[in-house]
């Protein structure tokens, strides 16, 4: 027998051949990038659950206004930054899981595989912070929840400070809604520079969805400061 002529095979065989080819290692790493998030979620599940079981029985956490969350679409939740324990309370307390933000002073230390797990993104304490601005946005490109404590470090005082315009400028050029929240009980029950934790009630109040539409030029400087400037006034009415 024969062996077929090169032209056996059609043009148009050949290149599905080849699509066919090309496209398993896509497959494959589909598949292994979803068994990896899925994996990803069950941790998280895990560990917010025993955040929430603790947080209720030691401390008994109240919230208020939960109610007014958006469970869906992309969403910034901004709230002052007393404790430590702040990250863990919000979670625990917030429907959807939050992506959030962090100094480098704390994500690069031992816990950094920690907070990778947890998808924290990390921000420089100084110098240019493109990459960090960047990857929020991402994040709520893709419709999650990025979470972010505008005051940039724990309050040694346990007073709300000044907002940096990060919070601004991801408010601005995402067009998320922005849902302010005030953590009350957390300096006391771990302050900045305490080692052992105190029993003390913990309340969370969650305001209004903000949108920023009306201000003009919400992109540059001028109207990223009124963003921050909004955003921290009412934090500071949650707190009353």
């Amino acid at each position: 027998m024969h062996n077929p002529p090169k032209h056996y095979f059609n043009k148009g065989k050949l290149e599905e051949l080849e699509k066919i080819h090309h496209a398993k290692p896509i497959i494959i790493y589909s598949i292994f990038h979803k068994i990896l998030a899925f994996l990803n979620d069950c941790f998280f599940s895990v560990i917010k659950a025993i955040g929430v079981i603790l947080l209720r029985v030691v401390y008994d956490v109240k919230v208020e206004n939960r109610g007014q969350i958006p469970l869906r679409d992309p969403l910034i939740v901004v709230a002052n930054h007393f404790s430590y324990m702040d990250p863990i309370v919000l979670q625990s307390v917030f429907p959807r899981r939050i992506l959030f933000m962090m100094t480098e002073l704390y994500y690069e230390g031992r816990g950094k595989w920690f907070f990778k797990l947890l998808r924290c993104i990390c921000v420089r304490e100084s110098g240019s912070n493109i990459s960090a601005l960047k990857a929020g946005i991402e994040v709520l490109k893709k419709g999650n929840v990025l979470g972010i404590f505008p005051e940039g470090g724990v309050s040694m005082e346990g007073r709300l400070q000044e907002g940096n315009p990060g919070v601004g400028f991801l408010a601005g050029k995402s067009g998320a809604y922005v849902i302010p929240a005030f953590i009350s009980g957390t300096y006391e029950a771990l302050p900045k520079g305490a080692k052992i934790p105190k029993i003390s009630k913990i309340k969370v109040r969650f305001g209004s969805p903000m949108t920023f539409e009306k201000i003009k030029n919400n992109s540059n400087k001028k109207g990223i400061e009124e963003i921050t400037k909004q955003i921290m006034n009412q934090i500071k009415e949650l707190s009353v």
